[in-house]
């Protein structure tokens, strides 16, 4: 989960920090050639945890949303944000995948819980109709008759031959 925290941080970063005296596009891209595999299967990996969980590929995609989410409100209240994230890029682009990975696990906040905010929605059951069920002929909807309040006669006058 550091990980993949780790990665919506630097995202967060190459977003926001962009023109002026710093821009981390070039940084940001190299974090994606050299870390892109490791996040590749760090993802198939959440992907195991999110189905184990019951929670599928909704599941992960609401997780991964709020943990950018929360990246970004962070980088609104951090005084010299950019420059906090460029010691961070320097750090991770100093490191091997395998290290990167062990020094997300150490280092990074764990963020939310996988299980926090991502509920699955419940489901109904499915009922399974029988092969009988299948063959047996639909009943005819019911049809009610207008009724009228009081059915009006004719007076013996009005009808003339």
């Amino acid at each position: 989960m550091q990980v993949r925290q780790l990665h919506y941080e630097l995202m967060v970063a190459a977003l926001k920090c962009q023109g002026g005296e710093v821009d981390f596009r070039d940084k940001w891209s190299n974090w994606v050639g050299r870390f892109g595999s490791t996040m590749n299967t760090n993802a198939n990996h959440l992907r195991g945890m999110f189905a184990r969980l019951g929670k599928g590929q909704s599941g992960m995609d609401r997780y991964v949303t709020q943990l950018s989410n929360d990246a970004s409100m962070r980088a609104q209240h951090v005084e010299d944000y950019c420059g906090t994230q460029a010691k961070l890029f320097d750090t991770v682009l100093a490191l091997s995948p395998n290290e990167m990975e062990t020094w997300a696990a150490t280092s990074i906040e764990k963020p939310i819980p996988a299980t926090a905010n991502c509920a699955a929605a419940p489901q109904a059951p499915v009922k399974q109709a029988s092969a009988a069920a299948a063959n047996k002929p639909k009943a005819k909807p019911k049809v009610e008759k207008a009724t009228s309040e009081k059915p009006k006669t004719a007076r013996r006058d009005e009808i003339k031959g």
